[in-house]
């Protein structure tokens, strides 16, 4: 969800470029068009989104800030790496604050759209195309957005972050797999949270997560490329045998 770049008076308010090549970094990084791993400078920003010198700068401090993108001594930014551990946090993370979800009071406006919503879903049905797909996670994602926005502020932040790294890696093993991730968890939760049902939101909520860690392992075992050191696997090996390996003193 991007910022206003507007001031109470309707004018762009004085750190509108800042926000918005703060907000544009975040959507490219999300979207994988800067590559999870790959070092970026500011001239590159400049170049490849039309920034100037200053919002580049501010963009790439932003997503450093965040913990998107780390500097590197004379080479730039490095965008954090998806790794077999980062995956692991993020769906532990999830699995801990996404059913707080459950507990939401919604308001009868969001109410009567969800309804609405619903209607629009079921008139889509189950179509593989990726228009159908694309508009359904459209949907989709309004759907979240309305249960973020009832939830305590501070938890919806942390909770809007997770899932930003979420979409990144089902973004990035998507690429051009051929294969995209379907929500198959929509009709029952939408039934829960009509129904004022807590118990099944959080199962729709973990049954969700459940099926993306699925999809990510199924893509993960169709990548040739080799583990690297940081990995995941190979990281939690080195650091074990680090520990057996260490003098007792």
């Amino acid at each position: 969800m991007l910022r206003s770049a507007l001031s109470d008076g309707g004018l762009p308010s004085p750190d509108a470029k800042s926000r918005f090549a703060e907000d544009r970094m975040l959507v490219a990084t999300i979207w994988c068009e800067i590559r999870p791993g790959e070092i970026i400078t500011e001239a590159d920003v400049m170049e490849r989104f039309g920034l100037s010198r200053a919002a580049a700068r501010a963009g790439l401090t932003r997503l450093g800030f965040d913990g998107w993108a780390a500097p590197k001594a004379r080479m730039g930014w490095e965008v954090l790496p998806i790794t077999g551990q980062l995956i692991g946090n993020i769906l532990e993370a999830r699995r801990i604050v996404e059913p707080g979800l459950a507990r939401v009071s919604l308001s009868s406006d969001a109410r009567t759209e969800l309804e609405q919503i619903a209607d629009i879903l079921t008139a889509l049905g189950c179509g593989e195309s990726v228009t159908t797909t694309s508009s359904v996670r459209q949907h989709v994602d309004r759907i979240d957005g309305l249960l973020l926005g009832a939830m305590n502020p501070f938890t919806a932040r942390h909770l809007r972050k997770l899932w930003h790294h979420s979409a990144r890696i089902t973004h990035f093993l998507e690429g051009d797999s051929g294969t995209l991730f379907r929500r198959d968890d929509v009709f029952d939760l939408l039934t829960a949270v009509l129904g004022n049902d807590p118990s099944g939101i959080e199962r729709a909520r973990l049954t969700l997560i459940a099926a993306q860690e699925q999809y990510f392992l199924t893509q993960l075992l169709k990548n040739d490329a080799p583990l690297m050191p940081g990995s995941g696997l190979t990281a939690r090996i080195t650091q074990k045998h680090a520990a057996t390996n260490r003098r007792i003193s």
